[in-house]
């Protein structure tokens, strides 16, 4: 890993940590489970992320234990925020509110819901979706597993205040995710590069399953199993 780690410093401008301290640190979420990374990495932009991708795909073959795993607050706990291969922390630099209205915001992954809600009140909004963690969690790890709290069955969970996602796919590109409308969805299937066969494929495995994925859906009030088939294509919408 003291190899890989070499190159990476060479393409990534954010800081990397591999001292055993750090690592101990980050080897907990809320969780009861303990892994400890080999290194914690804090990207400064996007372009470290689509950089840190690539690598990591290039070099996946060769080093089968490689992996990233995004971390914002830590408070999940299930165990989806530690690692034993490369843990990136987006606290550090990716903590920036862009804008707040009435009726939207744009946030990056690292901001924590204690800085955000004041703001978002003050404009007289609010998301719905308040989680048990909100004075330790970020939105980043809100949207992240689409988070409930006490205002879910009233407002339903995190995925009803999304409009539109910035992420990495793992190609190493920056790409923008928003629900489509058949017609969109067809446009976008059509381009024959590795975001069109992406939709392409995830549609065709939902498709083909349409009848079994929607009857599988429980009937209840309140659902935080995170995201679901079901919830990604209606023939209806």
């Amino acid at each position: 890993m003291n190899e890989l780690l070499k190159k990476i410093e060479k393409i990534f401008k954010g800081d990397i940590a591999s001292d055993m301290a750090t690592r101990d640190h980050y080897s907990h979420d809320a969780s009861i489970f303990e892994l400890t990374p080999e290194a914690v990495l804090y990207p400064k932009d996007s372009t470290d992320i689509q950089k840190l991708v690539s690598f990591v795909a290039k070099h996946k073959k060769n080093h089968p234990q490689l992996s990233i795993t995004p971390r914002s607050g830590g408070t999940d706990m299930s165990g989806g925020a530690i690692s034993q291969s490369l843990l990136i922390d987006m606290t550090r630099y990716f903590n920036h509110i862009r804008r707040v209205t009435h009726t939207s915001a744009h946030v990056e992954p690292g901001v924590f819901y204690r800085d955000f809600d004041p703001i978002s009140v003050f404009h007289k909004a609010q998301i719905g979706s308040v989680p048990a963690s909100r004075d330790i969690c970020t939105l980043g790890g809100m949207v992240a597993n689409n988070s409930g709290g006490e205002r879910s069955l009233q407002y339903g969970n995190t995925e009803n205040f999304v409009k539109e996602l910035k992420v990495v796919f793992a190609d190493g590109k920056e790409y923008v995710v928003k629900p489509l409308n058949k017609a969109e969805l067809v446009a976008k299937m059509s381009q024959g590069d590795f975001e069109g066969n992406l939709y392409k494929k995830v549609f065709e495995l939902i498709e083909s399953d349409y009848d079994r994925i929607t009857t599988a859906r429980p009937h209840t009030s309140k659902n935080s199993m995170g995201y679901n088939l079901w919830a990604v294509w209606n023939r209806e919408t």
